[in-house]
């Protein structure tokens, strides 16, 4: 393993993507996160901050109580990924990363292991929760869809977010650095179009809405037991996951990564 520089562990922690095992990439990925100035998750637990105050304003409504498990799931897992977490895990991570490349570490790995920590911090605690809420319903078999329900919009926006992550990859400076560079369009502009990008996506795709049922709908009539649905379902999940990974590093392999 490569030895990191000592001032990149002074200010960003080890650079976990230099692990040769996934299981320790990731597990050192998801402890770096949690270390001071947390820069990487400060927006997941202000969305879910927000995803608390929007709910009591504007309560979900659902169908049945199986539609209405999903619906909370997705809910918060949208609203939760819906941050420049997902849509910029590069530029947040901005010194780690060029390090890690520098090193010879692919965005592909990249991506990869950043997907699965937020899949350990955001995606784990909500499908636990889904479940909880499946179980209460005293029908057990019905996380056999109620749990790829609400993990195809997980990996969906994670898909989506590396493709985003690659062609506006922004990197974290102090608010005050950007007061007073707030003049210069060049960066500027970039910065403030990060921002608002996974609300706009959100917005735009509204996955919380009928991605789900029509894809069930698409199904032959017999086919159309929870089992097959479920799986359906997760299977989408997985294809959009894959792709945002591979178009992601096609498009550094084509253009390169630029950090704004």
């Amino acid at each position: 393993m490569v030895r990191p520089v000592p001032s990149l562990t002074a200010t960003s922690g080890d650079p976990a993507m230099l692990e040769r095992h996934l299981l320790r990439r990731v597990l050192a990925e998801v402890r770096w996160s949690f270390q001071w100035p947390c820069n990487w998750l400060l927006g997941v637990f202000l969305n879910l901050g927000l995803s608390l105050l929007w709910l009591a304003w504007v309560p979900l409504r659902g169908g049945s109580h199986d539609d209405w498990v999903i619906l909370v799931g997705t809910y918060f897992a949208v609203f939760v990924l819906a941050d420049v977490t997902t849509t910029n895990v590069l530029g947040l991570d901005a010194v780690r990363v060029r390090v890690s490349m520098a090193s010879g570490v692919g965005v592909r790995r990249l991506l990869t292991t950043k997907n699965y920590a937020l899949l350990v911090i955001v995606g784990l605690p909500t499908l636990l929760l889904t479940g909880g809420l499946t179980l209460r319903s005293e029908i057990p078999h019905r996380l056999v869809l109620t749990l790829p329900g609400v993990a195809l919009p997980m990996l969906a926006w994670l898909g989506v977010g590396n493709v985003v992550s690659v062609l506006l990859p922004v990197a974290v400076r102090p608010l005050r650095v950007r007061w007073v560079q707030r003049h210069d369009w060049r960066t500027t502009v970039p910065w403030l179009v990060h921002l608002a990008i996974p609300y706009a996506l959100l917005y735009a795709v509204d996955p919380v809405g009928d991605t789900p049922p029509y894809l069930v709908r698409q199904l032959p009539e017999s086919w159309r037991t929870d089992e097959v649905r479920g799986l359906v379902l997760l299977l989408t999940g997985l294809l959009i996951w894959l792709a945002g990974i591979w178009i992601a590093g096609w498009l550094v392999r084509r253009f390169g990564l630029r950090m704004r």
